[in-house]
């Protein structure tokens, strides 16, 4: 009998502890892109993006002093890490969490 409750105390203890270590809670996708920043609309509702390769935008949004610093960097290329996009009015908006500049020559 106590064998029985030594297992199903184990049980009890290791379930949870498997759905835990398998769970990703809490964290969300990463995802990097990069590209040239570039300022799109006319003044004023200019919004700040990012040009990639194929010469695709995407509206960039994120905390207030990444974007400010951005808005510095017009013309450099980039590499922004986001967490979050949508699509508002057929525009591809990404919420950046983070900006990296790729090199300091301008295109």
């Amino acid at each position: 009998m106590n064998h029985k409750k030594s297992i199903v105390f184990l049980m009890l203890l290791i379930i949870p502890f498997i759905f835990i270590s398998c769970c990703n809670c809490g964290s969300e996708n990463e995802t990097y892109l990069n590209g040239k920043i570039v300022v799109v609309g006319n003044e004023p509702f200019a919004k700040l993006a990012l040009e990639i390769e194929n010469n695709k935008l995407y509206i960039l949004e994120g905390d207030e002093l990444i974007i400010k610093e951005l808005w510095k960097q017009q013309g450099n290329n980039y590499s922004v890490m986001y967490k979050q996009s949508r699509v508002e009015s057929g525009l591809p908006i990404l919420v950046i969490e983070k900006a990296l500049p790729l090199s300091q020559e301008k295109k």
